[in-house]
């Protein structure tokens, strides 16, 4: 008997709802059999062929142990097969752990064992070499992976028939842990259960309107914001069709040839497509968002005929977050794209969306001027309440900066194995973001600053903490102190102020480079021959920032 057949019959008895992704998957698969579900390069699968290969992965994983609760372990790498295992992972009654591709071994060993990870699945080449590594040093973990002689992906398919058990549980089952990295220097598990997932993906498909025509781009980590769009699309019934990777080129290719009707964007990578040489045969009014271009009306003409023949007019919607955004890049994007853009606020803690700036509300801001365009929006639907708290836990009047507090259905359980944590963000159900903002006299709500040091670069959140840790034990550094800094492209550099001897700009960079992922690698290193410190010999990292953000009317800077 296959272990998965063991798991007890009472749960049953007690039942109320079954895992989001496997009961949405599952829903699609009987109501649009032969839709397609996912468009991957060449390959495409419909909904009943995803349900098919997500059951008999499910019936593998069963076999090799996980029941439920057990965390299983995702190397990211965006493809069908990531679709495919964190649906099965779901039906098993596992707990999917995913794991950004880009994150070093040292990072990925430290979550599998935090998690207490009983089987690791690999999607691809680069994948199942870190796979093998990890194997080395955790003796206990079970390894699925392409080629894998003990346990290759598709050889376990085959070998499998489709399962799908159908676990009821109650509603505050654990379902995920995303790991976002902390300010201490280690990742910090966010935990979801079956009734926040539900919540917040409802919250997703109801606010963005999302149908079952639509056809989403999956080209974000479909382990952290692409995710957005996949579990959408699973929900609504929608086409999703996967990138490798956030490249200009491709995401504009990829609107002509797939007719893309919503688009998640980080304002860096808004910036870049807007930028491609590419992008104006797509969108009919880019040339009229360069001073420069719109002079000569000629070029505008000459673009006209080939946008018309593969442009991006089956756009409906271009959601922006992650990241602030500048109102010069939100105006040029209105000008390219047109009436389309939208954006919220949302957190791995609270990933629902907690507040929506519609396209509607875009064209009124722009119409009146523009101020609104740096806002996030106000609450985004009748299942959410934000208030804005002063440091006494009242709330703050319109006009005055408090930290952004949220209560939703879809909020976090709490963080993995940290109860003290967890107490200090939930207070009383309301998520305390860390976020400091304020609000108009409408209700709109801005981004201030944070109340946290984290870095937003390129829409990756990193923690000065984690980056410090590592130069501290780089061979030559004294001291150190990371801050961000505004930066053009990326919204904010990661940058290094150091105390050092014996040592170089290109060591230390080479150093952070063997040991950190390379979106969290400073982007420079200042040399200072003292740290400016408390008097109880904190270093004041506020001191070390200002410096940098003169001039600037936020303390957090979005691409232009």
């Amino acid at each position: 008997m296959p272990l998965h057949a063991e798991f007890p019959l009472r749960l049953r008895e007690s039942a109320v709802v079954i895992h989001p992704y496997s009961y949405y998957l599952a829903r699609a698969a009987r109501r649009w059999p032969n839709k397609t579900a996912i468009v991957d390069g060449s390959r495409s699968l419909t909904y009943a062929e995803l349900d098919e290969r997500a059951s008999r992965l499910a019936a593998a994983l069963g076999a090799l142990g996980v029941g439920l609760g057990d965390r299983v372990a995702i190397v990211q790498e965006n493809n069908y097969r990531y679709v495919e295992t964190v649906c099965a992972v779901a039906r098993a009654g596992g707990v999917f752990v995913p794991m950004l591709g880009a994150l070093t071994e040292r990072e990925h060993s430290f979550i599998v064992a935090d998690a207490g990870a009983r089987v690791l699945v690999a999607l691809g080449g680069a994948g199942a070499e870190r796979a093998l590594s990890l194997a080395a040093q955790h003796r206990d973990l079970r390894i699925v992976a392409p080629g894998y002689a003990a346990g290759d992906y598709e050889k376990l398919l085959a070998a499998h028939e489709p399962w799908d058990p159908r676990l009821d549980c109650d509603p505050q089952t654990l379902g995920q842990i995303l790991y976002t990295s902390g300010t201490t220097g280690t990742p910090k598990g966010v935990m979801h259960s079956f009734a926040s997932m539900s919540a917040g993906i409802g919250a997703w498909v109801e606010c963005l309107a999302i149908r079952h025509a639509d056809r989403l781009l999956g080209h974000f980590a479909l382990s952290h914001f692409g995710g957005r769009a996949m579990d959408s699309a699973i929900c609504a019934g929608a086409t999703l069709v996967i990138l490798p990777r956030p490249d200009p080129e491709r995401i504009l290719a990829a609107l002509a040839e797939n007719q893309v009707t919503i688009l998640l964007m980080v304002p860096t990578l808004m910036q870049a497509v807007l930028d491609h040489p590419n992008a104006r045969a797509l969108c009919p009014n880019l040339a009229a968002t360069n001073a420069s271009v719109a002079k000569r009306p000629e070029r505008q003409q000459a673009a006209r005929p080939e946008a018309s023949r593969s442009s991006a007019d089956s756009l409906r919607l271009v959601l922006y977050a992650a990241a602030p955004a500048s109102p010069s890049l939100v105006r040029r994007a209105l000008e390219a794209f047109g009436p389309v853009l939208a954006t919220g606020f949302g957190q791995t803690e609270a990933y629902g969306l907690n507040t929506f700036l519609s396209p509607a509300e875009h064209t009124a801001a722009l119409e009146a001027g523009g101020a609104r365009l740096a806002s996030i929006g106000r609450e985004a639907s009748a299942w959410v309440q934000v208030r804005l708290l002063g440091p006494d836990g009242t709330e703050v009047p319109p006009g005055k900066v408090g930290e952004i507090c949220v209560c939703a259905p879809w909020v976090m359980k709490g963080y993995w194995q940290s109860p003290e944590l967890t107490a200090q963000i939930l207070q009383n159900g309301w998520l305390h973001t860390r976020d400091l903002g304020w609000q108009d006299a409408d209700g709109y709500v801005y981004i201030a600053d944070r109340k946290d040091d984290v870095i937003i670069s390129g829409g990756y959140n990193i923690y000065p903490r984690e980056v410090e840790d590592v130069l501290a034990a780089a061979p030559g550094v004294r001291e150190c102190c990371v801050v961000g800094i505004p930066d053009p492209k990326w919204g904010e550099a990661v940058l290094a102020a150091v105390v050092a001897e014996g040592t170089s700009e290109a060591e230390i960079l080479a150093y952070c480079r063997a040991h950190l992922a390379a979106f969290k690698v400073p982007k420079a290193v200042k040399f200072v021959s003292a740290l400016p410190k408390s008097s109880v010999g904190k270093i004041l990292r506020r001191v070390v920032r200002e410096p940098f953000w003169r001039g600037h009317e936020r303390q957090v800077h979005g691409a232009e």
